[in-house]
């Protein structure tokens, strides 16, 4: 696509990809613009200031990365075929991009409150799928905070993301869904 038919979502984009090559000091306007192959005031066009280029990369990053993804499960009415969606969901995450934006989150409250967010939806939706799959709600919660904390973890362990060791705990964890809970 030649560089003057660039939308906001092609910035933003380009800046997960940077953010999960070099981390977020590596996100610059001039980073962005030379990945893009863009001059600085093309950027300008589409954005008033850096800030307000956060705040739209922060909206992208939860809609095409929560919001979205949640809905196409929601979709989904059987709760094997549910989870297996959930399960390729959560291996094909860009996993290096949201582990720099956790450590982005903790110098920046604006990131930081949009990392809550996308947290609390995807903790909301794993236990209402866990409960709709037949687990009580307790275990359903229980369910999604491992798993929830089994993804960030993966991320913030390995860079990069080893997409077989995901697959392998995700696989695990929807097994233990449909497994009968022990007394």
């Amino acid at each position: 696509m030649p560089p003057e038919g660039l939308r906001p979502a092609d910035y933003c984009a380009a800046a997960l990809d940077l953010l999960a090559e070099r981390g977020p000091d590596g996100l610059t306007i001039a980073a962005l613009c030379q990945r893009l192959g863009v001059t600085k005031g093309s950027f300008y066009h589409h954005f008033a200031d850096f800030p307000g280029f956060v705040d739209t990369l922060m909206a992208y990053w939860a809609a095409e990365h929560a919001t979205r993804l949640i809905a196409l499960s929601e979709s989904i009415v059987d709760a094997r075929e549910r989870f297996e969606l959930l399960h390729g969901i959560a291996v094909g995450l860009p996993h290096d991009a949201e582990a720099a934006i956790r450590a982005w989150a903790w110098s920046d409250q604006r990131v930081a409150a949009v990392v809550r967010q996308v947290d609390q939806a995807r903790l909301r939706h794993l236990t209402e799928a866990g409960v709709e799959a037949g687990l009580s709600p307790e275990r359903a919660g229980l369910m999604a905070t491992i798993s929830m904390g089994v993804l960030i973890g993966l991320q913030q362990m390995e860079r990069p993301a080893q997409h077989d060791t995901m697959e392998a705990v995700f696989a695990a964890l929807e097994q233990w869904v449909f497994e009968p809970a022990t007394p």
